[in-house]
């Protein structure tokens, strides 16, 4: 058995040994809140604590003060989002959702620095729940963990340029949940000087999105990104309203007024909207952040478009630079590639020579330029194909440098100019028994495929992946990496 497991039995009978409570109480700002010590000793865990109240499409309020004492012990909290066979993912119809979970080590009584995990999904499904992440690999290292739901879809990212639908509700929800954890962290032994943000896919790009707006400076102190930059395909929604309104026809609506769009997604049932977008996944409507107008009464969150502000550096004025840990697998592009359309279609078409089939909404190529592109695509990926497997292989390269590594290598080269805060880049290569991607996709590529990394820095209660020693290994450096960057930059 690794050191890994060591560790963790060693931790459970220093645990027993030492008769932990069963639970602890812990005094916040709102009122006193109750945790309960995990089954396996190692911490206690204060679930479905609610750090804000929703307003429909808006920022959220702050969460009211109760009295007595709140038993936090609720895991299942999900924000409304679409069913899928996402494994990470579950259907819900609770807008009362915005709730974060603290986990605490329980075998020391120091100061800790905190993580605070935010969960991908392209911003349309996921949740904090510990049944997707469990913490207790990075627990073991000495850092508080603390997850977080925020609003999705429709619900976290409706922007009709008015302020009743102003847009990035499910950023705002974030920026409450860090302003919750900087006002109370510290009565759970953490450090509210010490935070760093992390997530993947949608969640990392979130993370990102932190430094693009100063309403959040002071809040954090340090981005881990696992594949999400600002420029990957399903980032940022340069025409929300069209977004709005292409949704709005699926629900039997055909306009483009604001006033209308906003009745209809005020009015109708959530269940219905959900079912619409999950029909829509394939289509251009996708609810994403996007610039917001300036409204007297809400505090905006993105004022500029990511590129713009990238590129500006510290002069602009939403800059918020911290040192970045950013990364990727090795065929990203593979997920992407079979999750939009049936791997069949679009061989069929590369065939015929027709790359509009393939993932590129994020490119824009002007009309005289469209036929130098289409070249260049064929010599780049499509060159002497000789079987279906090497044409498959072209179409996951393509998929994951356009989706991927380009946007990456924009982006760190765009904030290496605009600021003197270092950022480190990393590729996962390993391939183990927790390669979530790769089981998902059933790929026999011997290459690591978008969440590959993620279950080598969680566990995953909901489908219990197995661990052998070179496993453990992985386990026992990526959480040391991610907790050292955490504890010392």
């Amino acid at each position: 058995m690794g050191t890994f497991c060591q560790a963790f039995v060693f931790a459970a009978i220093f645990g027993v040994a030492f008769s932990f409570e069963n639970t602890q109480t812990v005094h916040t700002a709102e009122g006193k809140i109750e945790g309960s010590l995990s089954d396996n000793g190692i911490y206690y865990e204060y679930l479905g604590i609610r750090y804000g109240v929703p307003v429909k499409f808006r920022a959220p309020l702050p969460p009211p003060k109760f009295s007595g004492v709140y038993k936090a012990d609720n895991r299942n909290i999900l924000c409304p989002q679409f069913p899928t066979h996402d494994p990470l993912a579950a259907p819900s119809d609770n807008e009362d959702c915005l709730v974060l979970n603290v986990y605490v080590p329980s075998f020391l009584n120091t100061t800790f620095p905190v993580m605070v995990f935010l969960h991908g999904g392209d911003f349309g499904v996921g949740s904090s729940s510990s049944t997707f992440y469990g913490p207790e690999y990075l627990l073991s290292h000495g850092v508080i963990v603390v997850t977080v739901n925020y609003r999705l879809n429709v619900y976290g990212f409706l922007n009709l340029g008015i302020k009743e639908a102003p847009g990035n509700a499910g950023l705002k929800d974030i920026r409450a949940a860090l302003r919750w954890i900087k006002k109370n962290i510290a009565n759970f032994n953490g450090d509210p000087d010490n935070v760093t943000v992390f997530g993947q896919g949608s969640g990392g790009l979130a993370a990102i999105y932190l430094t693009l707006t100063d309403s959040t400076k002071g809040l954090f102190n340090k981005i881990i990104s696992e594949s999400g930059t600002p420029f990957t395909p399903h980032s940022f929604d340069p025409n929300p309203l069209s977004t709005a309104s292409n949704l709005a026809k699926s629900l039997g609506v055909k306009t483009k007024k604001v006033k209308k769009l906003l009745e209809l997604y005020t009015d109708s049932p959530i269940n219905k909207v959900e079912e619409a977008i999950g029909k829509q996944m394939n289509a251009k409507s996708y609810f994403l952040p996007s610039v917001e107008d300036v409204f007297d009464d809400e505090e905006p969150f993105l004022t500029d478009t990511p590129y713009n502000i990238l590129s500006a550096g510290t002069e602009h004025k939403s800059f918020n630079p911290v040192p970045i840990i950013i990364g990727i697998n090795t065929v990203e592009g593979l997920t992407s590639t079979l999750d939009y359309y049936t791997i069949t279609s679009q061989m069929d078409r590369i065939k015929n020579e027709d790359y509009t089939a393939l993932d590129q909404r994020c490119l824009i190529i002007p009309d005289g330029e469209k036929e130098e592109f289409r070249n260049t695509i064929k010599e780049t990926y499509f060159t002497n194909i000789t079987s279906d497997e090497a044409l498959v292989g072209g179409i996951i390269n393509l998929n994951t440098d356009f989706s991927f590594v380009g946007p990456m290598s924009l982006f760190s080269e765009l904030y290496t100019n605009g600021t003197d805060q270092p950022i480190f880049e990393y590729i996962f290569s390993y391939i183990g028994n927790r390669n979530l991607g790769r089981l998902l996709t059933n790929s026999s590529l011997p290459a690591t495929a978008n969440r590959d990394e993620l279950f080598y820095v969680f566990e995953l209660e909901r489908m219990p992946l197995p661990m052998d020693e070179n496993d453990a290994r992985i386990v026992t450096f990526m959480t040391m990496m991610w907790t050292n960057f955490a504890k010392f930059g």
